[in-house]
C-alpha cells in the first residue's frame, strides 16, 4: 500500500467513526499537521507513528495490510503485506481468522529508524528478533534485544522500540488491542 492509499484509508476510518482530527491527535499524540499530512499522502509514516495512529482510531493496525493471497492450507496461511512503506515492511500473520483475540506479525524495520518518543497504549505486546538488534526503552530503561531474545511487556507502561542501526531487524510480535 503506498502512501495515497494508507493516507486515504486512515481518512475514511477517522470519518467512519465520525472523528475529527484533533480528537485523532489528542488520542494518538501526533500532531494535527501531520496526521493531516498522512491522509493526503505527503508523508510516509514510520511503524511506530502508524501504531500511535491505529491506537488514536481505536484499531489494530493490520487493518492496514490489503489481503495478497487466501488458501485455506494449515501450513500456509493467508497473509496481508505492506512493502511500500519506506521505513518498514509489516507481514500479517493472522490468516483468516474473524476477530482475532491477538494479533501474530512479521515486521522489518529498515536501517536507522529514528522515531524514539516513548508512547502508550492498550493491550500488550510479545516482540522476538527474528534478525539484527532491536532498541527498547521501557519505563526510561534503554537495552538492546539482539537475535533470539524477547519481551513481553503490558502496553500501558511507557515503551518504544526501534532500530539505529545501520542494518534492517526483523520482528516476530504478538500483540493485543485489550
Amino acid at each position: 500500500m503506498d502512501n495515497n492509499k494508507l493516507g486515504i484509508e486512515i481518512k475514511q476510518i477517522r470519518k467512519n467513526k465520525k472523528l475529527t482530527l484533533r480528537e485523532v491527535s489528542e488520542r494518538s499524540g501526533l500532531s494535527k499537521s501531520f496526521l493531516s499530512q498522512v491522509e493526503r499522502g505527503i508523508s510516509s509514516v514510520t511503524f511506530t507513528s502508524l501504531r500511535k495512529i491505529s491506537e488514536g482510531l481505536g484499531v489494530n493496525i493490520s487493518l492496514f495490510f490489503e489481503t495478497e493471497e487466501e488458501t485455506q492450507s494449515i501450513k500456509k496461511l493467508p497473509f496481508k503485506k505492506n512493502a511500500m512503506q519506506p521505513n518498514f515492511t509489516y507481514t500479517s500473520l493472522v490468516g483468516n481468522m474473524k476477530s482475532p483475540q491477538f494479533y501474530p506479525a512479521r515486521i522489518e524495520l529498515k536501517a536507522g529508524e529514528s522515531h524514539t518518543t516513548t508512547y502508550r497504549h492498550h493491550g500488550q505486546e510479545f516482540v522476538y528478533v527474528l534478525e539484527g538488534q532491536l532498541k527498547v526503552v521501557l519505563n526510561s530503561h534503554e537495552e538492546t534485544l539482539y537475535a533470539h531474545e524477547s519481551l513481553h511487556i503490558d502496553s500501558a507502561e511507557e515503551h518504544i522500540w526501534y532500530n539505529d542501526t545501520d542494518y534492517p531487524v526483523v520482528l516476530l510480535v504478538v500483540s493485543t488491542n485489550n
